[in-house]
């Protein structure tokens, strides 16, 4: 399906691209890498609530990019305060890390009316405007108001938050009513699509259960909430595992390690990864085993993260005393069980160690997708390694072959670690790993947001079945009013 002629405004939190003591570049990550050439394509709009203003109006790129105006103390209140001070530990199950300020929400409220102001200025008429993540969740209602010829798109990219735990944001009715202004609202993976449901039932949002999503009645349109799993740009990766140089650095990288099993996880520092929890259960294989303390190394990429945030500087702590403790117990001369780098890797980088890890071990508390997984098996060019991936994040919907773990069993955890590091490869490994990357291959980034841009016009298109769909409407508006 073809989508529409009119150009394509994006909405972010992240510009893309950013300024480095080099000079402006590419911001990485893979949702900017989809996302650059359809704008390049359309040559529309990149709206992006927290960038650097001098910087977006310094770019050369065949689109526009506008910065908000906002203050300093607007933008923290906003970033820092509300979106990752409070809905992310909320979407991702942490509870009692929330901080619910006022004057944080309040910050929210004005970012997000900032935002939807400036794309109904620059969007054409009958444009298709997509906002990203929860930094920016009542965008599409705000922006709708303010434009009903607009077709607007949403996706969330982290967890959606269960409804138990949504009870206690003191504006969630509003982030709701934010979201459904969307025609379209995107989640990675069906359990996520089914949280959400079960949010409109608390909150007594009249709604109908459809095989693909949820429908939702918003006056003379509806509002559609699907799944659509991202990817990543697999040829990429593929073509980096493939790379001579990348081939001679993961030789040199087992090398230095010493030349037995390589471990491997890649995380941003967020309590959300687990990675204190890993690296205890790592801890407590080096007791019990004399051939994991003779054999197996295990490297933990730790991209440092929103040290702005109190929780995040005292994860890093956290994380940094316990390698520390693990070299001072295990550690010698001539041998390191862990090494801990706590630093952003190029792709070049990163490749070499997925090619070098025998087992990538991603173990999060909870994720919405986390593409660290797919990225390794991406990268190995043969049906080989192993992947030991958390049964809470979002991968796991999609990647089922992989050796799934609960990361809060202790006793599992370590277990499941020391098979993946210890066990001889089999055929079956080969299998599941062949299975993986058909998979990977199907989950492409482009694909993915392709795929959304032409289901977001097919959704606006729609002209419901009159009699069906309205009698079906008609019982859960009766149905959610007697509650």
């Amino acid at each position: 399906m073809k989508t529409r002629s009119p150009r394509l405004v994006i909405v972010s939190a992240r510009a893309p691209f950013v300024r480095t003591p080099n000079g402006i570049v590419r911001a990485p990550g893979g949702l900017i890498s989809a996302l650059l050439p359809l704008m390049r394509r359309s040559r529309g709009t990149w709206i992006a609530a927290g960038a650097d203003r001098d910087a977006c109006e310094a770019s050369e790129l065949p689109f526009r990019v506008r910065a908000l105006s906002l203050s300093s103390e607007t933008r923290a209140a906003w970033y820092a305060g509300a979106s990752n001070g409070a809905l992310w530990p909320l979407s991702h199950g942490f509870v009692e890390v929330c901080r619910f300020r006022a004057e944080q929400a309040r910050a929210y409220f004005e970012v997000c009316r900032a935002a939807a102001e400036v794309a109904a200025e620059h969007a054409p008429p009958g444009a298709v405007v997509w906002i990203h993540d929860y930094q920016l969740a009542l965008v599409p209602a705000l922006l709708r108001a303010r434009r009903p010829d607009l077709t607007i798109g949403f996706f969330w990219h982290i967890p959606w938050p269960v409804a138990e735990n949504l009870r206690v944001l003191p504006w969630a009715s509003e982030l709701v009513e934010g979201l459904l202004g969307a025609d379209l609202v995107g989640l990675h993976v069906p359990r996520y699509v089914r949280a959400f449901r079960d949010t409109l039932d608390e909150l007594g949002v009249a709604h109908v259960n459809e095989e693909e999503g949820i429908v939702v009645p918003r006056g003379a349109r509806h509002a559609r909430i699907e799944a659509w799993p991202i990817g990543i740009d697999v040829e990429g990766w593929a073509s980096l595992g493939r790379d001579e140089s990348v081939a001679a650095e993961a030789v040199h990288i087992t090398s230095e390690l010493g030349g037995g099993r390589v471990l491997l996880s890649v995380d941003r520092m967020d309590y959300a990864k687990g990675i204190v929890e890993r690296l205890e259960a790592f801890e407590r294989l080096l007791e019990q085993s004399s051939e994991v303390r003779e054999r197996v190394t295990l490297v933990q990429i730790g991209v440092p993260s929103r040290e702005t945030v109190a929780a995040y500087r005292d994860l890093r702590q956290r994380i940094e005393a316990t390698v520390g403790r693990i070299q001072g117990r295990f550690g010698g001369p001539r041998r390191k069980p862990v090494h801990l780098f706590a630093r952003t890797l190029d792709a070049h980088e990163l490749a070499a160690y997925y090619l070098a890890a025998d087992a990538a071990i991603v173990t999060p508390k909870r994720d919405g997708m986390n593409l660290v997984a797919f990225e390794y098996i991406a990268t190995r060019p043969r049906p080989n390694g192993r992947l030991l991936l958390s049964m809470t994040a979002g991968a796991a919907d999609v990647l089922p072959e992989a050796h799934l773990v609960n990361p809060y069993d202790e006793e599992g955890l370590g277990s499941a670690i020391g098979h993946v590091a210890l066990a001889p490869e089999t055929a079956n490994d080969s299998t599941r790993m062949a299975a993986l990357k058909a998979r990977v291959s199907r989950l492409s980034v482009e694909t993915w947001a392709s795929g959304f841009l032409a289901r977001l016009e097919q959704v606006t298109q729609e002209h419901a079945p009159a009699q069906a769909r309205e009698t079906r409407l008609a019982a859960s508006v009766r149905v959610t009013r007697a509650r």
